[in-house]
């Protein structure tokens, strides 16, 4: 049960299924700042990312059906580079700088990928090859020596803890009522039942399409709690807890209820700290979960075998909380656990840096506090912050530097007068400029703030609907503009603003972007292609309102 900080080792970063996946996730963002940095001088900037698409897409058990490709050539015979082609590809990848957002998305993909009840997808499979591994030790080495993830390997903080119930739309199903006691009575009497049940009704063969309750994680009940995050990047600010950015298997809920919990003194609080520590947990007491777990473990590792799991109402006569720390996670989560030479194990369901109390646990009452996700998606912030306008339409001088965005401000002067300058500041305020260039809006009226409009454009002959909210809306004597920010589902991730301003008798148009790309596929892997189209669509704007 370690209590100081363990060192971050890189091999066992890459022993672990989701270390490896968060090496490859900062690799695709380092590639994908080389792309943006690049791209329009002729140096080929999707390399590494075109390659790692395709040979993921071919590895993946779902392609052809889940996961397929569409669109112009489509139809064309599919690219299949190797994982030596992909790994010599990388190695022209740099290191990134890192920063807390950056670790943070990369994070946030290697977890919300993690599936424990079916075959690794196909980037999982990528970057389990030999090939790969070696090229990914230098990106595991930058984790290992980065300040930033030492709290990665540090024990609970029983003073930041806070729980997060996230808000459903539809409502789900409240937990079960009743105190920590009566759920592990009530999860003892349960588990044994449905592997008994399992035994009776399901075949021994692990490839069987059978599937059932893939975790191993204590009851969900159960009171849980992560740390609170404190950001610096741009100056000190509370992030939200761990458990508001890294959800396995989530919903996507943009809106939660924190709430600080108040620990026991002396807490007796066992770490999760590798894969031994799990280990060593089903070791002290655990339940065979074989025939009610066979088929998925099977899918997600290979291993056709016994299966045990924690028997978490013993445990609590010796713990009172068992923390998975995110270095526990990384490196534990969704492999083969040797428990001895006949019985192996699983940790999966279970979040990083989550604590789950086998005790009572009182909330802290004047804490509560409801969190909002940013339309981007890529932070949180309390109920009632106004989301963070960064494009700052109603200023005239804008600087903005934060790792991973591609930055762009463009002026144009549209003409000169009193008339031009009446029309022009009307018309951005009501999607002219966007309607005049080929795209399409689902409101007919003007530009609000705290609207989500669907802008729909024909991208390579197919049409796109690139989800959106208005950020901020300027119209003063001499600014007029908007600025929108991207919602989950557009092919880009970021802002943009659209600004008229006049200085004496010139009426100008000021575009200002911060662009990175999209975490889901295939804008992923088209960003390159994105970054040309942006620039062509941008000349459309400065005719738009002329």
């Amino acid at each position: 049960m370690p209590q100081n900080r363990r060192v971050l080792e890189p091999a066992a970063l890459l022993a672990g299924p989701r270390g490896r996946r968060l090496c490859l996730e900062l690799a695709g963002l380092a590639a994908d700042a080389v792309a943006t940095e690049s791209c329009g001088t002729g140096q080929d900037s999707g390399g590494f990312g075109s390659a790692r698409f395709y040979a993921a897409y071919n590895r993946d058990p779902d392609r052809g059906t889940s996961t397929v490709l569409f669109g112009p050539g489509a139809e064309q015979p599919v690219p299949n580079p190797t994982a030596q082609d992909v790994a010599a590809l990388l190695e022209a990848v740099p290191l990134p700088t890192l920063t807390e957002s950056l670790l943070l998305e990369a994070l946030s993909s290697t977890v919300n990928s993690a599936r424990y009840w079916q075959e690794p997808d196909g980037d999982d499979v990528l970057a389990a090859t030999p090939a790969m591994r070696r090229a990914l030790h230098r990106f595991a080495q930058q984790l290992a020596d980065s300040p930033l993830t030492h709290w990665w390997t540090s024990p609970l903080e029983p003073a930041a803890q806070w729980n997060a119930a996230f808000v459903a739309d539809p409502p789900r199903p409240p937990a079960p009522k009743g105190n920590t006691a009566e759920t592990l009575t009530q999860w003892r009497l349960e588990t044994p039942q449905d592997e008994a049940n399992a035994v009776r009704e399901r075949p021994s063969d692990p490839t069987s399409n059978w599937s059932g309750d893939w975790w191993s994680r204590p009851p969900w009940a159960l009171p849980t709690s992560t740390r609170m995050m404190h950001g610096t990047e741009l100056g000190p600010v509370r992030l939200g807890p761990v458990g508001l950015w890294l959800v396995e298997d989530g919903f996507g809920e943009d809106e939660a209820v924190l709430e600080a919990l108040i620990p026991p003194a002396k807490a007796r609080i066992y770490e999760i700290d590798s894969p031994e520590d799990w280990a060593r947990l089903c070791r002290e007491h655990s339940l065979e979960v074989t025939a009610s777990k066979r088929q998925d473990w099977y899918r997600t590792t290979g291993r056709n075998g016994k299966w045990l799991m924690p028997d978490w109402s013993m445990l609590k006569e010796k713990y009172d909380a068992v923390h998975l720390t995110m270095g526990g996670y990384l490196t534990t989560a969704g492999r083969e656990i040797t428990i001895d030479e006949k019985y192996s194990s699983v940790l999966a369901g279970w979040d990083p840096d989550a604590t789950y109390w086998l005790c009572e646990v009182p909330a802290d009452a004047p804490s509560r506090q409801t969190w909002r996700q940013d339309p981007d998606g890529l932070s949180w912030a309390p109920q009632g912050d106004r989301p963070r306008c960064r494009t700052a339409p109603e200023r005239g001088q804008w600087i903005y530097n934060v790792q991973g965005y591609r930055v762009s401000e463009v002026t144009t002067v549209l003409g000169h007068g009193e008339e031009l300058w009446q029309r022009a500041s009307k018309d951005v305020l009501t999607w002219k400029v966007k309607t005049r260039s080929g795209f399409s809006v689902d409101t007919p009226g003007p530009v609000v703030e705290g609207q989500n409009v669907n802008v729909t454009a024909s991208l390579l002959g197919v049409k796109v609907v690139e989800p959106v909210q208005v950020v901020a809306v300027v119209d003063t004597p001499d600014r007029s503009g908007f600025a929108y920010s991207t919602l989950p589902g557009h092919p880009v991730s970021g802002e943009e603003a659209f600004i008229v301003h006049r200085d004496g008798d010139a009426v100008h148009l000021s575009i200002r972007s911060l662009t990175r790309a999209a975490p889901q596929q295939p804008w992923h892997g088209l960003f390159p292609v994105l970054l040309m189209v942006q620039k062509l669509v941008r000349w459309r704007y400065f005719r738009a309102l002329r």
